[in-house]
């Protein structure tokens, strides 16, 4: 029997641990005005998810991004699970866990490193983005909120549509009067509140195409001090795209100039228009080439498996597998904190709690290296590997770093199987050098013992397109460290 819904705002919240909807809850992993999410993982399975928890227990359309986005099915649309109401009444949404990061956060992180998404890149995300919106017109549904938050980049560079939030069927758009949406990406007639324009799914198509102004420039195309000022720029001054000589980026722009049309008769007709479009100059992330003994090459980066102890390692970042609490008590933390000091641990906690997938940055100690990195990476069968991993390296931009040094993350308590967890962490790097980092050039992981170094080099000859592992990477050439701990024995 459903619990009645009892009025009132205030969230209660499920403890870490605790099995909530047949759930068992890892961490809070963002927090807004409507509710908080957690990742959350199935313990038979061990698939993770995303928990939506509301705070609005008397709203009738609280499930409405759940009755909507239950219609789609698109590999570019996050996909709802479940749903229903907790034993507290609270109403609860189940979403699929994307691997990654949101494209608000890689702006935002590319532009603290002073670098810009190539042309040929933005090409290809808008383009998987707009083929998800298709999917979501096709099913009678207007998003109404698209905007880099909402656009989810997993490890192996594909883009999903999420947060239907404030997503409405087309023939209901077209009662009330309500301004919905984020006003940096929002089309004019929303302003005008037009209500039969407002209506289209052209609507969607301008947010897209804002959406692609801020990914390819780092800033919206129509902005201002205020929002009075935000709306006069959207209704009144014309999209002037960026001057530029690369022919990818003039026809780029080309392209969202037509979605940022005023007048929405002259915007393309479908997303399916746009993503078509898009594709023509669209570029994949890079492909792993063999590059000398136990290494290979991706775009301007480099990734060699080492065999030995990585608090021996000598270069700009060490990884270290972190839980939550940023503890330092066993695995190659444990190894970390031993040979660099407790003060890397004093450092970690005093961050502490760190939620799934994030990384937290520390000095070396007496390591051999500038930064430690404390990955919070996988526990109970949520598997944060890839947003780890491209948190990692994108945080080692931002520091200028040139080397990376990793462990076998995932592959200890956490039992994610080696194979896995070597082929998320590599698709996670490919895309990274997809951005074309100016900083970032050197990839080590290094692996305690014979049986996981094979295993590994299994998995990259395959990424190379070879079918059987070669002495390249099996360490028949160059000599081997010995000794410490590689593998990820906590997390």
């Amino acid at each position: 029997m459903t619990p009645k819904p009892r009025p009132g705002t205030q969230l209660i919240a499920p403890e870490r641990d605790e099995l909530y909807a047949g759930l068992r809850v890892h961490s809070a992993i963002g927090e807004g005005a409507m509710g908080r999410a957690y990742l959350v993982a199935h313990p038979i399975l061990r698939a993770p998810s995303v928990l939506k928890i509301f705070k609005q227990r008397d709203h009738t359309d609280v499930f409405s991004e759940a009755h909507l986005a239950a219609r789609v099915r698109s590999p570019h649309v996050v996909d709802v699970l479940d749903a229903g109401h907790d034993r507290h009444g609270q109403p609860f949404l189940v979403v699929q866990y994307v691997d990654g990061i949101d494209l608000e956060e890689l702006r935002t992180t590319l532009l603290r490193c002073g670098l810009r998404l190539p042309y040929a890149q933005v090409a290809r995300m808008l383009a998987q983005a707009a083929r998800g919106l298709h999917a979501i017109h096709q099913a009678g549904i207007l998003h109404r909120d698209i905007k880099p938050a909402n656009l989810f980049l997993a490890g192996d560079g594909t883009v999903q549509v999420g947060d239907l939030g404030v997503a409405v069927e087309s023939l209901r758009a077209r009662s009330g009067s309500r301004l919905t949406g984020t006003p940096l990406y929002m089309a004019p007639e929303l302003w005008n509140e037009d209500q039969e324009r407002a209506s289209d799914r052209r609507a969607d198509l301008y947010s897209l195409g804002a959406t692609g102004h801020a990914l390819a420039t780092g800033s919206s195309p129509f902005d201002g001090p205020s929002i009075l000022e935000i709306a006069r720029a959207h209704l009144e001054q014309e999209y002037a795209p960026e001057p530029v000589n690369d022919p990818v980026g003039a026809y780029l722009f080309a392209v969202l100039k037509t979605t940022l049309e005023k007048h929405i008769e002259h915007r393309p007709h479908t997303a399916e228009h746009v993503a078509r479009a898009l594709e023509r100059v669209a570029e994949p992330c890079p492909r792993f080439t063999v590059d000398g003994p136990r290494r290979a090459r991706f775009g301007a980066l480099t990734v060699q498996l080492v065999e030995g102890d990585i608090t021996a390692q000598e270069c700009d970042v060490i990884v270290s597998a972190a839980n939550v609490d940023l503890h330092m008590k066993e695995g190659v933390a444990a190894q970390l904190a031993r040979v660099g000091g407790r003060a890397i641990e004093a450092e970690a906690t005093s961050l502490a709690p760190a939620r799934m997938g994030d990384v937290v940055w520390t000095g070396p100690g007496r390591l051999r290296c500038k930064w430690v990195a404390h990955a919070v990476s996988a526990l109970g069968g949520a598997v944060c590997l890839q947003r780890a991993t491209l948190r990692t390296l994108l945080g080692a931009e931002e520091r200028a770093a040139r080397s990376v040094v990793f462990p076998a993350l995932g592959t200890g308590v956490a039992q994610v199987p080696i194979e896995l967890a070597a082929h998320l962490i590599l698709q996670a790097m490919t895309t990274f050098a997809a951005f074309q980092p100016t900083h970032v050039r050197e990839l080590r992981v290094v692996l305690y013992g014979r049986d996981h170094f094979l295993r590994w080099s299994n998995i990259l000859s395959a990424a190379c397109g070879e079918e059987k592992p070669s002495g390249r990477f099996t360490g028949a050439l160059g000599s081997r460290e010995q000794g410490g701990v590689g593998s990820d024995e906590t997390l």
